[in-house]
Parts: C-alpha cells; sequence; structure tokens
C-alpha cells in the first residue's frame, strides 16, 4: 500500500548530512523523547510483541510457511516456474500489505520461467501479531533466511530478491547483510527510503518520538492527489481485503521511518547487480532520498524511470511493462530492458528527482570567438590575419 510515512515529506534538496551527524541529533531528540514518556505517560507505552515459538536451529520450509530460526512461522505464498525455471524471485512487500500483493506480477513471471516466494513480512498478513513491528534487522534476516532455503531448494538457478516501497528498504538491509554469491541481484521497486537534509531528520525524529510517547494510537493512510495505481480492481483489494492493515500504530510508523533512514546508509554495503525502479507519478517516497539511495549503491545499478509509473509500479494498468522488465533483467543484468525506461533515465538523470519539469534542453554550444586583430606596434595598423594575409 501507499506508504504512510509520507504524511511527513519535509526534505531538502541536497545531500548534505552525514550518518554520524544524523545519529547524534537523532540520539539527543530520543533521550528526550524517553525522558517524557516516562514522566508523562508511562501507562501508554506499547507492550513487545510476543515472543516466538520454541527456536529452530535452522529456518526449515512446510506447506505454506518459513519456520524462521527464533521458531515463529512466517506464511509463505509460491508460484511455480511454468517452463524451464531460468531464476527465482524472492519478493518483499510493502508497508500493511501482505505477500498475496506478488499474485499478478507472479503469474506473469511464471510464465516465463521464473518462480516467485513471497512472504508476509513479521507484523503483516496472517503473520503473528498483526499490526506489531518487530524491526528492520529482524525483517531483513528473515528475506536472508528464505533466500538460502529457495537456493537449497533450486540449486544452481540464481536468486534475486525483489523489494516493493518499505520492502524495498528491509530488501537494501537484506542485500548489504548476505554472504557473497547468495543472491544474483535485488530489485527496487519505488523503494521506501528517507529523504536528505536537516528537516528530514527533525521529521525522522519526530516520528520516533510519537512512537514514544503514544505507541498504540493509529493513523489512516494519507490521501494523496495521485493514489498508488490507477488500477479500479487493485484500488478495490486495498480497500476490502480484510488482511490489508488500514490504521498504523505509531510504534509501526517509527519504526518504518527508523527502517526508511537506515537503508539509505546500508545501500554502500550492497555488492551484487541492482534494478532500481521509479514512476514518474509517484508521490508516495521522498525522491529526494531515492536519489541519495542510487549514489550509494554500486557504480553500475540499473535506474529505470517510467513516464505514468504510480507507486505501485507492477500494480497499475501499464504495470505489466514492468513486470516484464524485471524478468527480462533477472535473465540477463545486462541486457537493455524492453521498455526501454532504463535509456530514458541514462538520458536525462534529472528525472528521477524533478520529473513534473521534463527533460531540460541540452545547453547550446556558445561559437568560439573571433582572436582579437594583431596591432602593429610602430604605426598603430591592423596586422593581416593569416586568412587575408596576400599569397605569394
Amino acid at each position: 500500500m501507499g506508504l504512510a510515512a509520507a504524511a511527513m515529506p519535509w526534505t531538502d534538496t541536497e545531500d548534505t548530512d552525514t550518518e554520524d551527524e544524523e545519529r547524534a541529533m537523532r540520539r539527543r531528540l530520543l533521550l528526550a523523547a524517553a525522558f517524557a514518556a516516562t514522566a508523562l505517560t508511562g501507562a501508554c507505552t506499547a507492550d513487545p510483541p510476543p515472543p516466538p515459538p520454541a527456536a529452530t536451529a535452522t529456518p526449515v520450509l512446510t506447506d505454506g510457511a518459513m519456520i524462521a530460526n527464533d521458531g515463529a512461522p512466517i506464511p509463505l505464498h509460491t508460484w511455480p516456474a511454468e517452463s524451464a525455471l531460468r531464476a527465482v524471485i524472492v519478493a518483499v512487500h510493502g508497508m500493511n500489505d501482505y505477500g498475496l500483493a506478488f499474485d499478478r506480477p507472479a503469474r506473469l513471471w511464471a510464465q516465463a520461467g521464473i518462480a516467485t516466494y513471497a512472504i508476509d513480512q513479521r507484523g503483516f498478513g496472517k503473520a503473528m501479531e498483526r499490526g506489531h513491528w518487530y524491526g528492520g534487522e529482524r525483517m531483513a534476516d528473515d528475506v536472508v533466511a528464505l533466500s538460502r532455503l529457495a537456493r537449497e531448494r533450486h540449486p544452481g538457478v540464481p536468486v534475486y530478491v525483489l523489494g516493493e516501497s518499505m520492502g524495498g528498504a528491509v530488501v537494501v538491509l537484506a542485500a548489504a547483510r548476505a554472504e557473497r554469491g547468495l543472491l544474483s541481484g535485488i530489485v527496487l521497486s519505488a523503494p521506501a527510503v528517507w529523504g536528505t537534509g536537516f528537516r528530514a531528520t527533525v521529521t525522522l525524529d519526530a516520528a520516533m518520538i510519537l512512537g514514544s510517547l503514544v505507541p498504540d494510537m493509529t493513523v489512516p493512510p494519507l490521501r494523496v492527489a495521485t493514489p498508488s495505481t490507477d488500477d479500479p480492481a487493485v484500488l478495490r483489494r486495498m480497500r476490502e481485503d480484510p488482511l490489508i492493515i488500514h490504521r498504523t500504530r505509531f510504534q509501526t510508523l517509527a519504526g518504518i521511518v527508523d527502517l526508511m533512514h537506515d537503508a539509505r546508509f546500508e545501500a554502500r554495503k550492497v555488492d551484487v547487480p541492482v534494478l532500481l525502479m521509479l514512476g514518474d507519478l509517484d508521490v508516495h517516497v521522498p525522491r529526494d532520498g531515492v536519489a541519495a539511495l542510487a549514489r550509494s549503491l554500486p557504480p553500475d545499478t540499473r535506474i529505470a524511470l517510467y513516464p505514468k509509473g504510480r507507486h505501485l509500479l507492477m500494480r497499475t494498468l501499464d504495470g505489466d511493462r514492468v513486470t516484464q522488465d524485471v524478468a527480462s533483467w533477472v535473465s540477463d543484468t545486462r541486457r537493455a530492458l524492453p521498455s526501454g525506461a532504463d535509456a530514458r533515465a541514462q538520458a536525462c538523470p534529472a528525472l528521477m528527482t524533478r520529473p513534473h519539469r521534463g527533460c531540460p534542453p541540452p545547453r547550446a554550444v556558445a561559437a568560439p570567438r573571433p582572436p582579437k586583430p594583431a596591432i602593429d606596434g610602430k604605426t598603430g595598423n591592423r596586422l593581416p590575419t593569416p586568412a587575408t594575409a596576400p599569397q605569394n
């Protein structure tokens, strides 16, 4: 679903903060928040999520679930390939959604020989304690564990991890901590990463303070002029599906904002091929944050910009083109995308941060100025130039 954290879209245009500066400021404000929470609202502190079942030494796949190493059952949705298996995609859903969000893309990938595994992340869908926040690191560990299990089940087949919105931030953390050789690449679809600059830092801390003061208070989804999709069927599902969360707890919102912040700095540790996709009509993620993320990712990161794309890129009326781009890229990460969205991004990088302005025309090259005429020092007359000098 659309990112509720977009309710606080204060961002600056320059990436001037360092990780140490931002974390130092956050520590000071969070200490104040903790004191206020203790003094004013001690009775309102959130109960931690209940402990999972008995731990297991190694994660395992069962029928319809992954049992994590702490014993928690993680609901699992699978779409096997309908032809010779070429690749596996581990798909990670966005905020307040769950694994079935990938039903249509996964069916198209299955036709292309790609198997898909998608979990309901902790606190979402049918996972235990729906609505509670378990932390970005724990969620990233689940993604790494599922990737290992997928590689064990399909030896010799490349495994890619795809994240949509909040799932994109989780995927960045997972790729940053995964062992070398586990992942063949990652796909980030409208990744939820925090903006840059002082005001973004203050906004992040405001979310953290609210998460400490009133953790169980909930907020409805942000209403925006451009919805996350233009597909009426998808909008209907998001309204009517009982497994989709419609009111977000402040504790969860604070955790998601913190995850968005951490993903931007963890991106520098990613060392696998990356496909980063963003729509011109997406108003749910801070575009300067995505641009900062792109600068931290490997230099050969493939960026794709879609002129009609909204936040849920693969679930719009034009979403099948994006889904086909993903299938093409996981088949060959060096191949140009069928839609041409990568060529568009390469031709005009400014579209990432200012899509509404279009691509500026190339600057005209000024004609060279003619050389100043030489003057005879004795007579003061202008000397002939080589072009006008008499020929013998």
